[in-house]
């Protein structure tokens, strides 16, 4: 079918020493070429935070991974929105 785009099957290899990062805030830069994404912690009552990963992201990828989170939180995390009801 013409304009259809093939998924590929893509194999990611999780290294033995990674591990998962709590972070507590964000801070989204855009430019015309990228999106960089910083991802921090900042202590309770602190007025400074330590940079835990940064990542940099196309445009495209921005939106395709934009869109990917919204879907996912949507699909699983709506139940807090009834709760507060």
């Amino acid at each position: 079918m013409e304009g259809e785009v093939k998924q590929k099957q893509i194999s990611i290899v999780l290294p033995t020493d990674a591990k998962a990062e709590f972070v507590n805030a964000t801070q989204v830069t855009v430019s015309d070429d990228a999106v960089l994404i910083q991802f921090a912690y900042v202590r309770p009552n602190s007025e400074t935070g330590q940079l835990v990963s940064e990542i940099a992201l196309s445009p495209k990828h921005a939106i395709e991974f934009s869109r990917a989170l919204d879907a996912t939180i949507k699909q699983h995390f709506t139940r807090h929105l009834t709760d507060q009801v």
